[in-house]
């Protein structure tokens, strides 16, 4: 009986501990990881901008990602402009008042910004569309020869008033290791509205941020 009940003890014990590092692994490995952000070679300070939203990560923003500067750094084609009216949340500061206009047949791309392996999770806020439209999301880096290329992250869909988007992962392939600078490489961020039944539509979006240390 003795014997028996220390066992139990222990076991208890070692469960109890294995679950403490289980707690630690999921709510610490993230902000352990961004509070190094010099591992990667970037130097952000993280941000956790949509943990209203249930979503933990770290996040740094993309430059000028709330518009309010102009889109200062992005390239605008097709009518894409920064116009009045902000994310309701007003998650980048209470006095933003901007977002960018995306018309059909229009594009924007983000400055390019260090960003860590593999490729990171974008995530923003938007509004607008037509029926079966979606907004198309892409990474934009250079590889090895010099050559530009791009790799499709999940779609927007279509929403009515402001929504944060979901985590926006890619959906296929893998970023060239080869194109890496140690453990660094240069990102940029390309949207483009996509035509579905009745055309893309207007799309509105604010408040870009991206996890610079998710390895996915």
């Amino acid at each position: 009986m003795g014997t028996a009940g220390i066992s139990r003890s222990n076991a208890r014990t070692l469960l109890a501990g294995l679950a403490a590092l289980a707690v630690l692994a999921v709510f610490g490995a993230d902000p352990a990881r961004a509070g190094e952000p010099t591992l990667l070679g970037c130097g952000y300070d993280p941000v956790h901008p949509f943990v209203r939203f249930l979503d933990p990560l770290p996040y740094t923003p993309v430059p000028d990602g709330g518009f309010e500067r102009g889109a200062l750094g992005w390239t605008l084609s097709g009518g894409a402009r920064v116009v009045s009216g902000n994310e309701p949340w007003m998650i980048g500061g209470s006095n933003d008042s901007k977002s960018l206009l995306l018309p059909a047949g229009s594009a924007a791309t983000s400055p390019p910004m260090c960003v860590g392996l593999v490729l990171p999770i974008v995530r923003f806020f938007s509004q607008g569309g037509g029926v079966l439209a979606t907004l198309k999301v892409e990474a934009l880096y250079t590889d090895t020869f010099g050559k530009q290329r791009s790799i499709e992250l999940l779609a927007v869909l279509p929403s009515g008033s402001w929504q944060p988007t979901l985590p926006l992962l890619q959906l296929s392939g893998a970023l060239n290791a080869l194109t890496l600078n140690g453990f660094t490489t240069q990102l940029s961020f390309r949207f483009t509205p996509r035509g579905g039944l009745f055309g893309s539509g207007t799309w509105q979006i604010d408040d870009v941020y991206v996890d610079p240390w998710k390895n996915i």
